[in-house]
């Protein structure tokens, strides 16, 4: 049977189960129990519930870098070779780690955030780490499967138990990607593995970059996909990289931002109307760099102005992703540089932020 249903759905792909027994000229129960057993080369629209051949149903998006590192770059990349399959007609999606190579805390918030996102859009999504046990081990550990979607397809499979729930908080270097929910501190988690680990000279610093962001998740988020947070440190003795990512499937900010512009801040909205070249990356720029710019108007609107004077004194670097722009701020010297930002980026929801910055050996008292 599975030579004939193959040759029927190359001929004809989108076939009801029923279509297709009446081509074959069987019953229709026995081609439903048939691709029961076969999901592994045929694959049902969740929505037409018509089937397919895996090879030409699927959209596959390979993520690979060619050192031994995954970073967000290489998944930005990936997203722009393929386009985002948040918008493509098929119904299933693929998305592969290519080779064994490991991958960051940066990349693998993007890609769970992709992955949930694909699933609230009634995709059916299969996230292929075959061949990367190391990076499963990994990934594990970090949380990065408490946080996917439970129906999400991990090849070669799920950690019969996590490791994270196993051994939270355990490793100071690491902290587990945490849900953000009112009953969890995620800055506080990350503000005492950070001050555990390098000491407390800039524990309070990046306490206020994290709970000003996550606090800006759990008041505007408007999403019923989790956003989360965690951080990871990475180097050697004399240099080490604190990295913090803060992951929110949610409306983002220029889109929170905005309905208040024009009643509270009109001039602010006008110089920033959104027909203007970059006007959304030059209001987060500027709403960063100025502050006291809310959705409510009042003395509110401080969080993003707090991130910006902290990472001045970390000399850090900031990535804030949104659906479909991104903005960069390096700051050296106690100085924010030039910022940059890409637009016309592939559609990825929400706010997806990389706070990054360096310890040198004096800094780290640990």
């Amino acid at each position: 049977m599975k030579k004939r249903i193959t040759a029927l759905l190359k001929k004809s792909p989108g076939l009801k189960a029923r279509q297709i027994a009446h081509e074959l000229g069987v019953d229709r129960k026995e081609v439903s129990s048939f691709f029961v057993k076969n999901l592994d080369a045929f694959v049902q629209d969740p929505q037409t519930y018509t089937w397919s051949l895996v090879q030409s149903a699927s959209f596959v998006l390979e993520i690979s870098s060619s050192g031994l590192w995954v970073t967000q770059f290489h998944f930005e990349k990936a997203l722009k070779k393929s386009g985002s399959p948040l918008d493509t007609d098929h119904g299933h999606v693929v998305i592969k780690v290519v080779n064994e190579q490991k991958v960051l805390l940066c990349a693998a918030a993007r890609i769970i955030a992709l992955c949930n996102q694909l699933v609230r859009s009634n995709k059916k999504v299969v996230l292929d780490l075959s061949g990367n046990e190391q990076t499963l081990s990994y990934l594990d550990r970090a949380a990065f499967f408490d946080r996917l979607d439970a129906s999400v397809d991990v090849k070669p499979g799920r950690p019969k138990k996590s490791a994270a729930q196993q051994y939270m908080a355990n490793n100071s270097g690491l902290v587990e990607l945490l849900e953000i929910r009112n009953d969890i501190n995620v800055p506080e988690r990350i503000k005492e593995s950070f001050a555990e680990k390098f000491g407390d000279e800039h524990a309070n610093k990046l306490f206020t970059v994290v709970g000003e962001t996550v606090c800006n998740v759990e008041d505007h988020s408007n999403t019923v996909i989790p956003g989360f947070a965690g951080l990871q440190y990475y180097g050697r003795a004399v240099k080490k990289t604190i990295v913090v990512v803060i992951s929110d499937s949610g409306d983002g900010i220029c889109n929170t931002l905005r309905p208040g512009l024009k009643k509270y801040f009109p001039d602010v909205a006008k110089r920033f109307e959104p027909s203007t070249h970059a006007a959304d990356p030059k209001l987060i720029i500027y709403a960063m760099v100025n502050g006291g710019l809310s959705s409510l108007g009042g003395d509110r609107g401080a969080g993003l102005n707090a991130t910006h004077l902290n990472a001045e004194k970390l000399d850090a670097a900031i990535s804030i992703r949104q659906e479909n722009f991104s903005v960069r701020l390096v700051y050296k010297a106690g100085a924010l540089e030039q910022p940059s930002w890409e637009l016309n980026l592939p559609r990825l929801k929400g706010t997806q932020i990389v706070f990054e910055f360096k310890l040198d050996k004096s800094s780290n008292s640990g």
